[in-house]
């Protein structure tokens, strides 16, 4: 069976047995030999081309390859033009699944960006709903509030007190008096406080 002189891009990814776009990376790489109108793959030079650079090291030889036979070679070459009578709907669709394929990529990492900041967002309201995690201005405004009572308490026990250390006997009694005042407003500041996320539990 003869080979063909020159085929199409997917033909010739057919030929080579490989998918479509590894002769799209080969055409970008400069590892093809292409028509003159740069619409076909050249075969035998395009399949001694693609072996002779296998080898990293004997890249240079793509560019003596473009230079000797006077070929198109991929990204030297007209960009393919789907409006041309002579490039198939494979072809074109091959020429430009480079950009498509990073498009694709793109809309991937957004779709899974959004569901990673759901499932954070899902995080954060089941640990808001069982307690473990505070609203941020639900706490400065409980504190505004604890600060609030113990000021109004301590600014209170001036005209609360005067009658009881006024009538108090001895160092011990104004000691005992002053001393539960303090304790019955620290404990309303620590009601205050302690409602800080019990809403969210209820």
């Amino acid at each position: 069976m003869t080979t063909a002189v020159d085929m199409g891009f997917r033909e010739f990814a057919d030929h080579l047995g490989c998918k479509p776009g590894y002769v799209t990376e080969l055409r970008k790489a400069g590892r093809l030999v292409l028509t003159d109108d740069g619409k076909r793959v050249r075969v035998a030079e395009s399949r001694q081309l693609i072996e002779d650079t296998r080898d990293p090291r004997k890249a240079g030889v793509a560019a003596r390859h473009a230079g000797t036979r006077g070929a198109l070679i991929g990204p030297a070459g007209p960009a393919l033009d789907s409006a041309d009578d002579g490039a198939d709907d494979d072809d074109e669709a091959l020429a430009t699944s480079g950009p498509s394929a990073s498009h694709a990529a793109r809309r991937a990492k957004a779709a899974a960006d959004r569901e990673e900041a759901l499932a954070r967002k899902a995080l954060r309201d089941e640990q808001v709903e069982l307690g473990t995690l505070l609203v941020i201005d639900e706490v400065v405004s409980a504190i505004a509030t604890t600060v609030t009572t113990l000021r109004t308490g301590l600014q209170n026990l001036r005209a609360t007190l005067a009658p009881s250390l006024a009538a108090a006997q001895t160092e011990e009694q104004v000691g005992a008096i002053l001393g539960e005042a303090i304790e019955s407003a620290l404990d309303e500041c620590a009601r205050e406080l302690r409602t800080l996320g019990k809403d969210a539990q209820a």
